[in-house]
């Protein structure tokens, strides 16, 4: 018998978390994409986020708590461009670096 263990603070269960959310529920995909919709994405391109934007993200983050746990730490603005770089626009070569910069092991 084995036990697995998964941290709270464990990026990658939190990510596969929100994918089997996303991949669950059509409603939760559809207002993550709505909002990943609603991110300016010029204002995290130039290393600033607006507050209209950061607003959003907040929102996402707040949603996204709501349907894994509260345990979820949110989605940083570079986070936030990639997810909606490949559901929003999508674009799916989109350079992957932030992301692993942002779940260094």
């Amino acid at each position: 018998m084995s036990f697995q263990i998964i941290s709270s603070r464990d990026p990658h269960a939190q990510l596969r978390q929100l994918y089997v959310s996303l991949l669950d529920s059509q409603e939760n995909f559809d207002e993550f994409k709505r909002l990943l919709a609603l991110y300016s994405a010029t204002s995290a391109e130039n290393d600033t986020e607006s507050v209209d934007a950061s607003a959003v993200r907040m929102q996402l983050n707040a949603r996204i708590r709501e349907w894994v746990g509260a345990h979820f730490e949110g989605l940083s603005a570079v986070q936030v461009l990639l997810w909606r770089a490949i559901v929003v626009d999508q674009r799916f070569n989109v350079a992957l670096t932030p992301w692993q910069e942002s779940n260094a092991y």
